[in-house]
Protein backbone atom coordinates (compact mmCIF):
# COMPACT_ATOMS: atom_id res chain seq x y z
CA UNK A 1 0.00 0.00 0.00
CA UNK A 2 2.88 2.37 0.80
CA UNK A 3 4.33 1.78 -2.66
CA UNK A 4 0.97 2.51 -4.31
CA UNK A 5 0.59 5.79 -2.41
CA UNK A 6 4.17 6.73 -3.25
CA UNK A 7 3.49 6.02 -6.92
CA UNK A 8 0.31 8.10 -6.69
CA UNK A 9 2.28 11.04 -5.32
CA UNK A 10 4.99 10.87 -7.97
CA UNK A 11 2.57 10.57 -10.89
CA UNK A 12 0.25 13.31 -9.57
CA UNK A 13 3.07 15.79 -8.99
CA UNK A 14 4.54 15.07 -12.44
CA UNK A 15 1.16 15.52 -14.10
CA UNK A 16 0.39 18.73 -12.22
CA UNK A 17 3.75 20.23 -13.17
CA UNK A 18 3.15 19.29 -16.81
CA UNK A 19 -0.36 20.74 -17.10
CA UNK A 20 0.41 23.88 -15.08
CA UNK A 21 3.45 24.52 -17.29
CA UNK A 22 1.20 24.18 -20.33
CA UNK A 23 -1.33 26.55 -18.77
CA UNK A 24 1.46 29.10 -18.24
CA UNK A 25 2.74 28.59 -21.79
CA UNK A 26 -0.77 29.01 -23.21
CA UNK A 27 -1.41 32.22 -21.26
CA UNK A 28 1.98 33.68 -22.20
CA UNK A 29 1.46 32.95 -25.88
CA UNK A 30 0.35 36.33 -27.17
CA UNK A 31 -2.84 36.60 -29.19
CA UNK A 32 -2.26 37.86 -32.72
CA UNK A 33 -4.21 40.60 -34.46
CA UNK A 34 -3.68 40.95 -38.20
CA UNK A 35 -2.33 44.21 -39.56
CA UNK A 36 -3.94 46.28 -42.31
CA UNK A 37 -0.77 46.30 -44.42
CA UNK A 38 -1.44 44.93 -47.94
CA UNK A 39 -0.14 41.36 -48.28
CA UNK A 40 2.42 40.28 -50.85
CA UNK A 41 2.56 36.49 -50.35
CA UNK A 42 1.37 34.01 -52.96
CA UNK A 43 -0.43 31.13 -51.28
CA UNK A 44 -1.38 27.61 -52.35
CA UNK A 45 -4.21 26.06 -50.32
CA UNK A 46 -4.14 22.28 -50.62
CA UNK A 47 -7.16 20.13 -49.81
CA UNK A 48 -6.62 16.34 -49.86
CA UNK A 49 -10.05 14.84 -50.44
CA UNK A 50 -11.43 11.32 -50.35
CA UNK A 51 -15.20 10.77 -50.56
CA UNK A 52 -16.02 14.35 -49.59
CA UNK A 53 -18.97 15.09 -51.87
CA UNK A 54 -21.01 16.34 -48.90
CA UNK A 55 -18.36 18.84 -47.81
CA UNK A 56 -16.17 19.92 -50.70
CA UNK A 57 -18.42 22.66 -52.14
CA UNK A 58 -18.89 24.35 -48.75
CA UNK A 59 -15.17 24.12 -48.10
CA UNK A 60 -14.28 25.78 -51.40
CA UNK A 61 -16.98 28.42 -50.93
CA UNK A 62 -15.51 29.40 -47.56
CA UNK A 63 -12.10 29.82 -49.19
CA UNK A 64 -13.13 31.85 -52.22
CA UNK A 65 -15.06 34.12 -49.84
CA UNK A 66 -11.85 35.13 -48.07
CA UNK A 67 -11.00 38.81 -47.67
CA UNK A 68 -7.69 38.30 -49.44
CA UNK A 69 -6.71 39.22 -53.03
CA UNK A 70 -7.88 36.42 -55.33
CA UNK A 71 -4.80 36.93 -57.48
CA UNK A 72 -2.56 35.90 -54.57
CA UNK A 73 -3.95 32.44 -53.83
CA UNK A 74 -4.89 29.22 -55.54
CA UNK A 75 -6.89 26.20 -54.35
CA UNK A 76 -5.63 22.72 -55.15
CA UNK A 77 -8.00 19.83 -54.49
CA UNK A 78 -6.24 16.46 -54.65
CA UNK A 79 -8.66 13.60 -55.23
CA UNK A 80 -7.48 10.51 -53.34
CA UNK A 81 -9.35 7.85 -55.34
CA UNK A 82 -12.81 8.96 -54.23
CA UNK A 83 -15.62 6.58 -55.11
CA UNK A 84 -18.32 9.25 -54.80
CA UNK A 85 -18.93 12.51 -56.66
CA UNK A 86 -16.09 14.54 -55.12
CA UNK A 87 -14.07 14.92 -58.34
CA UNK A 88 -17.14 15.64 -60.46
CA UNK A 89 -18.26 18.42 -58.11
CA UNK A 90 -14.85 20.11 -58.20
CA UNK A 91 -14.74 19.81 -62.00
CA UNK A 92 -18.13 21.47 -62.28
CA UNK A 93 -17.03 24.56 -60.36
CA UNK A 94 -15.94 27.34 -62.69
CA UNK A 95 -13.64 29.14 -60.28
CA UNK A 96 -10.39 30.88 -61.32
CA UNK A 97 -7.41 29.53 -59.44
CA UNK A 98 -9.06 26.19 -58.62
CA UNK A 99 -7.16 23.04 -59.65
CA UNK A 100 -8.14 19.39 -59.44
CA UNK A 101 -5.46 16.71 -59.28
CA UNK A 102 -6.34 13.00 -59.42
CA UNK A 103 -3.82 10.68 -57.79
CA UNK A 104 -2.30 7.93 -59.89
CA UNK A 105 -3.04 4.29 -59.08
CA UNK A 106 0.34 3.94 -57.38
CA UNK A 107 -0.34 7.00 -55.18
CA UNK A 108 -2.53 6.34 -52.16
CA UNK A 109 -3.23 8.21 -48.96
CA UNK A 110 -3.04 11.69 -47.52
CA UNK A 111 0.74 12.03 -47.72
CA UNK A 112 0.68 11.20 -51.42
CA UNK A 113 -2.14 13.68 -51.92
CA UNK A 114 -0.29 16.45 -50.13
CA UNK A 115 2.96 15.72 -51.96
CA UNK A 116 1.18 15.85 -55.33
CA UNK A 117 -0.52 19.11 -54.40
CA UNK A 118 2.70 20.74 -53.21
CA UNK A 119 4.54 19.61 -56.33
CA UNK A 120 2.09 21.52 -58.53
CA UNK A 121 1.75 24.51 -56.18
CA UNK A 122 2.71 27.94 -57.47
CA UNK A 123 2.57 29.65 -54.09
CA UNK A 124 5.60 30.15 -51.86
CA UNK A 125 3.42 29.52 -48.79
CA UNK A 126 1.54 26.23 -48.46
CA UNK A 127 -1.63 25.93 -46.38
CA UNK A 128 -3.09 22.47 -45.88
CA UNK A 129 -6.65 22.03 -44.74
CA UNK A 130 -9.39 19.40 -44.78
CA UNK A 131 -12.51 19.25 -46.89
CA UNK A 132 -14.81 19.00 -43.88
CA UNK A 133 -13.54 22.27 -42.34
CA UNK A 134 -15.07 25.72 -42.34
CA UNK A 135 -13.40 29.06 -41.73
CA UNK A 136 -14.31 32.73 -41.34
CA UNK A 137 -13.60 35.36 -43.98
CA UNK A 138 -10.40 36.64 -42.32
CA UNK A 139 -8.77 33.21 -41.98
CA UNK A 140 -6.36 33.56 -44.90
CA UNK A 141 -5.54 37.24 -44.31
CA UNK A 142 -4.75 36.53 -40.64
CA UNK A 143 -2.44 33.63 -41.50
CA UNK A 144 -0.54 35.62 -44.12
CA UNK A 145 -0.29 38.67 -41.86
CA UNK A 146 1.23 36.50 -39.13
CA UNK A 147 3.62 34.89 -41.60
CA UNK A 148 4.80 38.20 -43.02
CA UNK A 149 5.36 39.63 -39.54
CA UNK A 150 7.03 36.61 -37.87
CA UNK A 151 8.50 34.85 -40.96
CA UNK A 152 8.52 31.32 -39.44
CA UNK A 153 9.14 28.22 -41.52
CA UNK A 154 5.99 26.56 -40.17
CA UNK A 155 2.82 27.87 -38.53
CA UNK A 156 0.50 25.74 -36.41
CA UNK A 157 -3.03 27.19 -36.35
CA UNK A 158 -6.10 26.24 -34.26
CA UNK A 159 -8.59 23.51 -35.11
CA UNK A 160 -11.85 23.57 -33.13
CA UNK A 161 -15.08 21.58 -33.10
CA UNK A 162 -18.53 23.08 -33.62
CA UNK A 163 -22.23 22.16 -33.47
CA UNK A 164 -21.81 20.12 -30.29
CA UNK A 165 -25.23 18.86 -29.21
CA UNK A 166 -24.75 15.45 -27.61
CA UNK A 167 -22.72 14.69 -24.50
CA UNK A 168 -20.20 12.76 -26.57
CA UNK A 169 -19.72 15.70 -28.94
CA UNK A 170 -19.21 18.09 -26.02
CA UNK A 171 -16.50 15.78 -24.67
CA UNK A 172 -14.77 15.74 -28.06
CA UNK A 173 -14.96 19.51 -28.29
CA UNK A 174 -13.48 20.02 -24.84
CA UNK A 175 -10.70 17.57 -25.65
CA UNK A 176 -9.87 19.38 -28.91
CA UNK A 177 -9.83 22.75 -27.17
CA UNK A 178 -7.36 21.47 -24.57
CA UNK A 179 -5.18 19.86 -27.24
CA UNK A 180 -5.06 23.17 -29.11
CA UNK A 181 -3.92 24.95 -25.94
CA UNK A 182 -1.27 22.28 -25.36
CA UNK A 183 -0.04 22.72 -28.93
CA UNK A 184 0.36 26.46 -28.37
CA UNK A 185 2.08 26.00 -25.01
CA UNK A 186 4.54 23.44 -26.34
CA UNK A 187 5.60 25.85 -29.08
CA UNK A 188 5.99 28.61 -26.51
CA UNK A 189 8.69 26.38 -24.99
CA UNK A 190 10.09 25.55 -28.46
CA UNK A 191 9.23 21.91 -27.88
CA UNK A 192 6.47 21.17 -30.44
CA UNK A 193 3.97 18.55 -29.38
CA UNK A 194 0.91 18.67 -31.60
CA UNK A 195 -0.36 20.06 -34.86
CA UNK A 196 -3.13 19.27 -37.30
CA UNK A 197 -2.97 19.02 -41.05
CA UNK A 198 -6.44 20.58 -41.07
CA UNK A 199 -4.79 23.96 -40.45
CA UNK A 200 -1.06 23.74 -41.04
CA UNK A 201 1.09 26.30 -42.87
CA UNK A 202 4.66 26.10 -44.12
CA UNK A 203 6.99 27.45 -46.78
CA UNK A 204 7.23 25.34 -49.92
CA UNK A 205 11.01 25.72 -49.96
CA UNK A 206 11.23 24.54 -46.36
CA UNK A 207 9.08 21.50 -47.18
CA UNK A 208 11.46 20.59 -49.99
CA UNK A 209 14.48 21.25 -47.76
CA UNK A 210 13.32 18.58 -45.26
CA UNK A 211 12.52 16.20 -48.15
CA UNK A 212 8.81 16.27 -47.44
CA UNK A 213 7.40 13.03 -46.11
CA UNK A 214 10.48 10.99 -47.00
CA UNK A 215 11.35 8.22 -44.48
CA UNK A 216 7.84 7.93 -43.04
CA UNK A 217 5.79 7.21 -46.16
CA UNK A 218 4.99 3.69 -44.94
CA UNK A 219 3.32 5.01 -41.77
CA UNK A 220 -0.27 5.63 -42.81
CA UNK A 221 -0.86 8.55 -40.44
CA UNK A 222 1.29 11.39 -39.17
CA UNK A 223 1.37 13.59 -42.26
CA UNK A 224 1.32 16.55 -39.87
CA UNK A 225 3.33 15.67 -36.74
CA UNK A 226 6.12 13.75 -38.51
CA UNK A 227 6.56 16.75 -40.80
CA UNK A 228 6.58 19.10 -37.81
CA UNK A 229 9.35 17.07 -36.18
CA UNK A 230 11.42 17.25 -39.36
CA UNK A 231 10.97 21.04 -39.39
CA UNK A 232 11.98 21.16 -35.71
CA UNK A 233 15.21 19.34 -36.50
CA UNK A 234 16.04 21.34 -39.62
CA UNK A 235 14.77 24.74 -38.47
CA UNK A 236 14.92 24.88 -34.64
CA UNK A 237 12.82 27.68 -33.20
CA UNK A 238 11.16 28.36 -36.56
CA UNK A 239 7.76 26.80 -35.78
CA UNK A 240 5.19 29.22 -34.35
CA UNK A 241 1.64 28.91 -33.04
CA UNK A 242 -0.90 31.38 -34.39
CA UNK A 243 -3.11 32.24 -31.41
CA UNK A 244 -6.11 33.78 -33.10
CA UNK A 245 -9.83 33.05 -33.27
CA UNK A 246 -9.88 34.37 -36.84
CA UNK A 247 -7.18 31.90 -37.92
CA UNK A 248 -9.05 28.85 -36.61
CA UNK A 249 -10.81 26.28 -38.75
CA UNK A 250 -13.84 24.43 -37.45
CA UNK A 251 -15.22 20.99 -38.10
CA UNK A 252 -18.05 18.90 -36.71
CA UNK A 253 -17.52 16.46 -33.88
CA UNK A 254 -18.07 12.79 -34.67
CA UNK A 255 -21.72 11.80 -34.22
CA UNK A 256 -21.12 8.14 -33.38
CA UNK A 257 -19.02 6.86 -30.50
CA UNK A 258 -17.50 4.19 -32.77
CA UNK A 259 -16.29 6.88 -35.19
CA UNK A 260 -14.85 8.97 -32.36
CA UNK A 261 -13.02 5.98 -30.90
CA UNK A 262 -11.70 4.98 -34.32
CA UNK A 263 -10.39 8.51 -34.82
CA UNK A 264 -8.61 8.45 -31.44
CA UNK A 265 -7.10 5.05 -32.23
CA UNK A 266 -5.74 6.56 -35.44
CA UNK A 267 -4.21 9.45 -33.50
CA UNK A 268 -2.69 7.21 -30.83
CA UNK A 269 -1.43 4.52 -33.20
CA UNK A 270 1.64 6.52 -34.20
CA UNK A 271 2.82 7.47 -30.67
CA UNK A 272 5.72 5.04 -30.53
CA UNK A 273 6.70 5.82 -34.12
CA UNK A 274 8.14 9.11 -32.85
CA UNK A 275 10.92 7.26 -31.05
CA UNK A 276 12.19 8.63 -27.75
CA UNK A 277 10.98 12.22 -27.91
CA UNK A 278 9.15 14.76 -25.79
CA UNK A 279 5.93 13.64 -27.51
CA UNK A 280 6.36 10.05 -26.33
CA UNK A 281 7.34 11.12 -22.80
CA UNK A 282 4.30 13.39 -22.45
CA UNK A 283 2.00 10.73 -23.89
CA UNK A 284 3.30 8.27 -21.28
CA UNK A 285 2.77 10.79 -18.44
CA UNK A 286 -0.83 11.42 -19.54
CA UNK A 287 -1.46 7.71 -19.91
CA UNK A 288 0.01 6.94 -16.46
CA UNK A 289 -2.13 9.62 -14.81
CA UNK A 290 -5.32 8.27 -16.32
CA UNK A 291 -4.32 4.66 -15.69
CA UNK A 292 -3.54 5.55 -12.06
CA UNK A 293 -7.05 7.00 -11.58
CA UNK A 294 -8.55 3.88 -13.12
CA UNK A 295 -6.49 1.49 -10.99
CA UNK A 296 -7.17 3.55 -7.86
CA UNK A 297 -10.88 3.15 -8.49
CA UNK A 298 -10.55 -0.60 -8.97
CA UNK A 299 -8.42 -1.24 -5.88
CA UNK A 300 -10.64 1.07 -3.80
CA UNK A 301 -13.54 -1.29 -4.45
CA UNK A 302 -11.40 -4.16 -3.19
CA UNK A 303 -9.89 -2.31 -0.21
CA UNK A 304 -11.35 0.94 1.17
CA UNK A 305 -7.89 1.98 2.36
CA UNK A 306 -7.01 2.93 -1.21
CA UNK A 307 -9.90 5.40 -1.57
CA UNK A 308 -7.67 8.32 -0.57
CA UNK A 309 -5.41 7.54 -3.53
CA UNK A 310 -8.47 7.68 -5.80
CA UNK A 311 -9.67 10.99 -4.33
CA UNK A 312 -6.19 12.52 -4.55
CA UNK A 313 -5.44 11.49 -8.14
CA UNK A 314 -8.91 12.28 -9.45
CA UNK A 315 -9.07 15.68 -7.72
CA UNK A 316 -5.59 16.74 -8.86
CA UNK A 317 -6.33 15.77 -12.43
CA UNK A 318 -9.72 17.50 -12.50
CA UNK A 319 -8.45 20.77 -11.04
CA UNK A 320 -5.51 21.33 -13.41
CA UNK A 321 -7.37 19.99 -16.44
CA UNK A 322 -10.30 22.34 -15.88
CA UNK A 323 -7.99 25.31 -15.37
CA UNK A 324 -6.48 24.72 -18.81
CA UNK A 325 -9.85 23.99 -20.43
CA UNK A 326 -11.44 27.13 -18.94
CA UNK A 327 -8.60 29.38 -20.10
CA UNK A 328 -8.58 28.02 -23.66
CA UNK A 329 -12.38 27.96 -23.93
CA UNK A 330 -12.61 31.57 -22.80
CA UNK A 331 -10.17 32.67 -25.48
CA UNK A 332 -11.97 30.80 -28.26
CA UNK A 333 -15.38 31.98 -26.99
CA UNK A 334 -16.50 28.46 -26.18
CA UNK A 335 -18.28 27.38 -23.02
CA UNK A 336 -16.40 25.09 -20.64
CA UNK A 337 -19.36 23.03 -19.45
CA UNK A 338 -18.41 22.02 -15.86
CA UNK A 339 -21.03 19.25 -15.60
CA UNK A 340 -19.95 17.65 -18.87
CA UNK A 341 -16.33 18.11 -17.83
CA UNK A 342 -16.85 16.31 -14.50
CA UNK A 343 -18.72 13.42 -16.11
CA UNK A 344 -16.10 13.20 -18.84
CA UNK A 345 -13.35 13.17 -16.22
CA UNK A 346 -14.93 10.08 -14.68
CA UNK A 347 -15.04 8.33 -18.06
CA UNK A 348 -11.74 9.58 -19.45
CA UNK A 349 -9.40 7.31 -17.45
CA UNK A 350 -11.13 4.23 -18.88
CA UNK A 351 -11.12 5.68 -22.39
CA UNK A 352 -7.47 6.81 -22.35
CA UNK A 353 -6.26 3.59 -20.75
CA UNK A 354 -8.09 1.45 -23.30
CA UNK A 355 -6.95 3.53 -26.28
CA UNK A 356 -3.37 3.69 -24.99
CA UNK A 357 -3.13 -0.06 -24.50
CA UNK A 358 -4.93 -1.13 -27.67
CA UNK A 359 -4.19 1.50 -30.36
CA UNK A 360 -0.53 0.65 -31.10
CA UNK A 361 -1.44 -2.98 -31.84
CA UNK A 362 -4.72 -2.75 -33.74
CA UNK A 363 -5.97 -1.73 -37.15
CA UNK A 364 -8.45 1.04 -37.79
CA UNK A 365 -10.58 2.36 -40.64
CA UNK A 366 -10.32 5.72 -42.35
CA UNK A 367 -12.39 6.87 -45.33
CA UNK A 368 -13.33 3.28 -46.11
CA UNK A 369 -9.74 1.98 -45.88
CA UNK A 370 -8.40 -0.52 -43.36
CA UNK A 371 -5.11 0.77 -41.99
Amino acid sequence: MIFFYLLTGVVCVTYIVLIVSYLIGWIRTLAFVKSNTPSQTNVSIIIPARNEEENISKCIDSIISQRYPASLFEIIVVNDHSIDGTAAIVKSLNIPGLKLINLQESEIGKKSALAAGIKSANGSLIITTDADCGRNADWLATIVSFYEKKTPKMIVAPVLLKNETSFMQIIQSQEMTVLTACSAASLYYNSPLLCSGANLIYEKEAFLAVNGFENNEKISTGDDIFLMLKFKKKFPGEIKFLKSVEAAVTTNAEERSSSALNQRKRWASKTFSYGFSNITVIAVIIFLMNFLVLMSGIVSVINIKFVFALMTSFSCKCIVDFMLLHSASSFFKKRANPVAFFLASAIYPVYVSAIGLVAPFTKYSWKGRKL
